[in-house]
């Protein structure tokens, strides 16, 4: 069998692909200030030419990592919200997602506060940033207002309101989650979720 031989283009991609997975072990290991291009080319087996010929410059290659990372991030959150059977469903799977994410995701989660204090120290990148948060937040109130309407199920809140929620809920957890995970209360996000979101009526 012949293989077909890959384009310029799939080679290129290949390549940004492989400095990005390299960036990533980086950044986490050295800290942003503390990783420079030289040891994301190393750690690639690249020169340093070659991330330049991707990137211009370090902080567009974090962008870049926090773009995709953001993006699958928010796929995994619009698919729960999709195989949905009940409201109820939907906030018991969103409690086992953000609970494996949280055993795996360690290392997205040091990238994400590393570039926290860059992002609040520049304004320029902090825009980015939070252009790529809109975008995500965009996509989780469409989904979120679709379940509504298909569950005719009402809430206090706007879709908008929620998508703010879901994503905040899950990243100030998170914090806490890593320097004292054995005294947080268990299925806390789910049941915080719950109440928020679908508060209980009021006795009068």
């Amino acid at each position: 069998m012949v293989r077909r031989r890959r384009t310029q283009g799939e080679r290129k991609m290949e390549t940004r692909q492989l400095l990005l997975d390299s960036a990533v072990e980086t950044f986490a290991k050295f800290g942003f200030h503390g990783c420079s291009v030289d040891k994301i080319a190393e750690y690639a087996g690249f020169s340093k030419g070659a991330v330049y010929a991707h990137f211009s410059s370090k902080e567009e290659l974090f962008l870049a990592i926090m773009e995709q990372q953001m993006h699958a991030h928010v796929q995994n959150i619009l698919a729960v919200i999709d195989r949905h059977h009940s409201i109820t469903h939907f906030i018991e799977t969103m409690q086992d997602y953000v609970h494996s994410i949280r055993q795996e995701n360690r290392v997205w989660s040091m990238l994400n506060m590393e570039f926290l204090l860059y992002a609040m120290r520049e304004e320029s990148v902090s825009h980015k940033w939070s252009e790529m948060i809109q975008k995500s937040i965009r996509h989780i109130s469409d989904a979120v207002d679709q379940l509504m309407v298909t569950k005719k199920h009402q809430s206090p809140l706007t879709a908008d309101e929620m998508a703010w929620i879901i994503l905040s809920l899950e990243n100030g957890m998170a914090i806490f989650h890593y320097i004292s995970k054995e005294d947080m209360p268990e299925h806390l996000y789910g049941k915080a979720l719950q109440n928020i979101l679908f508060p209980p009526l009021l006795e009068k």
